[in-house]
């Protein structure tokens, strides 16, 4: 009943393995399960998973060059120099300058922040911001989630007599920029050992490592409390830039999420309450909820919204700002729709496409501000990287979305001679290209992958399942420990498990608006019956009638209705036995 081309892929452990983990920390063997397919096999590392602490971050000054950035921002508070934290749009690059500018106004410096114009500078730092700078008598920038790739810009700084600190976590490329100091996790012969920081974990270990030297080797007052809001503005930034929610960002997002209901931020407070989330949030609730509606100002023409609301300083400011991008959110979703429909509709009328291991088109009716959503409805439902590119004459900026196991930036900088700019990651990436050098990219790129993928398995949709168990497995104790893996996302997916010989008990239901999610009562073997919702899968309740027997994957959830809590399942896939 779910796509016939969709591989249900089950992990095996072995059981002396899961015997031995369960029994040592004391866990469900469900649970132990999970975390070995997570590489989770010893009992220290797996202890902390579950119960990850701030202690377990590594000291900021891990980082190479960290002593002499935080050295420079001393000196300019000293000076009273004039200081400009230089962002982006989305919500790393709003979050991570947000982060520093609270952190300077706290300190009582001259400080400033800039997002770059879409549709006018593109991404990251540019000549323009850098000589308005000047112009103001800036004598440090610092960058955030951006400026590794930015060469040319930084040289003009240094000659404008601005010194930069860069933070960032995006791909390197061969050619450095001559900062003050560079802090990227992925530089060559970085010290720091995590590497998968987001753009705002970067700038969170240089607010920590400037405060630690401040403070003389100790954080309390003021700094201690900034400290824990800020871990909030690291957790929707590595939710929403899609980082691996594993080792230090997994102490970051599970503590930032906890702290969100009640934040001292008023913009994250404001953002909470227009998203109707009273509750801890959780990565799903920061992916569909919270960072869509951060993001939309970015998309819509209003680059700074974001880095507006997270600074805001007061409630009643940050909820005027939020219902204003909450509008823009809605109208970005209507436009998501209007042109995933026009690009999935040029793929579906071009054959070519078919034969191609990339997806790559351009168009005038295409918007800079949403094309990396729709790249990622393509990727979604064709299975291939897209690089989807929006033109205004006959330039063009677009991003690109990709898939696991083929690695989008490192394919681009193999057709780097073909983009004015580019920049990103494994998954991810922007560029500026001329209108005549797209078809030239999409037969280029697509001899990339043709070189670097020897077969088209990451263009076969696959279902990953945790376990085949029995639905005997699935008591309170068990779902309850497994809630401890929160919060999902990248590197951290929520654990499905699939269920064999699963017989319908009562007639099929159709619940909620539209087509509507699909409810049914289900029992395996002699065990009790046991309620399961498939959300989106309303469809299918014509198909499955009482009595059938099914192969089920699923997810287990609680459901808690007036204080008596039931174990049940939300359907991921249902086949028939």
């Amino acid at each position: 009943m779910d796509d016939a081309t969709t591989t249900w892929c089950i992990a095996q452990q072995l059981s002396s393995e899961v015997r031995e983990l369960a029994s040592a920390l004391r866990v469900p063997p469900l649970v132990a399960r999970v975390l070995i397919n997570r590489g989770l096999r010893d009992e220290g590392a797996a202890g902390r998973y579950l119960r990850p602490l701030p202690g377990h971050l590594e000291s900021a000054f891990a980082f190479r060059q960290m002593d002499r950035a935080v050295n420079r921002i001393l000196g300019a508070l000293q000076r009273n120099e004039k200081i400009l934290v230089q962002g982006d749009y989305d919500v790393d690059g709003s979050a991570s300058a947000a982060l520093l500018l609270n952190l300077f106004r706290m300190l009582g410096a001259q400080a400033e922040a800039s997002i770059p114009v879409r549709a006018v500078d593109g991404y990251g730092l540019n000549e323009r911001v850098v000589r308005e700078a000047a112009q103001k008598g800036v004598k440090l920038l610092i960058t955030c989630d951006n400026g590794t790739t930015a060469v040319r810009e930084v040289g003009l700084a240094r000659e404008l007599g601005i010194d930069t600190i860069i933070t960032d976590h995006h791909t390197v490329p061969p050619e450095l920029p001559p900062a003050y100091a560079l802090l990227n996790p992925h530089v060559a012969g970085e010290t720091v050992t995590f590497r998968d920081l987001c753009g705002a974990g970067v700038a969170f270990k240089l607010a920590l490592g400037l405060l630690e030297r401040a403070g003389g080797g100790r954080i309390d007052g003021a700094a201690r409390e900034f400290l824990h809001s800020a871990q909030s503005l690291v957790a929707l930034a590595a939710i929403a830039d899609v980082v691996p929610l594993r080792g230090e960002n997994r102490v970051f997002a599970r503590f930032g999420l906890g702290l969100m209901p009640d934040s001292s931020n008023p913009g994250i407070r404001a953002l909470m309450e227009v998203a109707s989330l009273t509750r801890v949030p959780t990565g799903t609730d920061v992916g569909f909820k919270l960072a869509p509606r951060l993001n939309a100002g970015g998309r819509m023409g209003r680059e700074t919204l974001a880095l507006e609301i997270l600074t805001a300083p007061s409630y009643g400011e940050a909820m005027k700002l939020v219902q204003e991008c909450d509008v823009l959110n809605r109208k970005r979703q209507q436009l998501d729709r209007e042109l995933t429909r026009l690009a999935s509709e040029i793929v579906r009328s071009d054959s070519s496409y078919e034969r191609e291991r990339v997806l790559v088109l351009g168009h005038e009716d295409f918007q800079p501000g949403v094309v990396g959503i729709v790249a990622a409805r393509l990727t979604e439902t064709f299975h291939k990287p897209a690089v989807l590119v929006a033109f205004n004459g006959d330039s063009g900026r677009g991003s690109g979305r990709s898939v696991p196991g083929f690695h989008l930036y490192n394919a681009l900088n193999e057709c780097a001679h073909l983009m004015k700019r580019f920049g990103g990651h494994e998954q991810a990436a922007g560029l500026e290209i001329t209108r005549e050098n797209l078809g030239v990219l999409r037969r280029a790129v697509n001899e990339v992958a043709d070189k670097h993928v020897l077969s088209a398995d990451y263009a076969s949709p696959t279902l990953d399942l945790d376990a085949e168990v029995s639905l005997s497995e699935l008591t309170l104790e068990a779902v309850d420990t497994l809630a401890l893996l929160e919060p999902f996302g990248e590197g951290n997916p929520e654990p499905q498990f699939c269920a064999r010989n699963v017989e319908v008990v009562a007639a099929p239901k159709v619940v909620g608006r539209g087509s509507g999610h699909l409810s049914l009562l289900l029992r395996q073997g002699s065990g009790p019956a046991l309620r399961a919702i498939g959300f989106g899968l309303g469809s299918l309740v014509e198909r499955i009638q009482r009595g059938d027997r099914l192969r089920i994957a699923f997810s287990p959830i609680v459901n808690d209705f007036r204080g008596a809590r039931d174990v049940e399942v939300s359907l991921k896939a249902i086949r028939p036995e």
